[in-house]
């Protein structure tokens, strides 16, 4: 799981330019499982945004979570 969001946040970062802080970045790599909303919101949170209101970005990120993992990544997925 956690080569796996890495190389998500790597796509947000070089894709829309989500950079995230390496303390963030660990907390969603060592989560036991990840919701798509969840981690949209850390993401956007981490950015100082408000996830409620960047609705665009917000479903964006999902989007690509969710095709890439579901709507759930658990942690004994790679």
């Amino acid at each position: 799981m956690e080569e796996a969001i890495e190389k998500l946040l790597n796509e947000l970062c070089v894709e829309w330019g989500f950079c995230i802080d390496q303390e963030s970045v660990n907390k969603l790599k060592n989560s036991e499982s990840l919701e798509a909303e969840e981690f949209a919101h850390a993401v956007l949170a981490a950015e100082g945004m408000n996830a409620e209101l960047e609705i665009e970005w917000n479903r964006k990120i999902k989007r690509k979570f969710t095709e890439r993992f579901g709507e759930v990544l658990n942690s004994n997925a790679s």
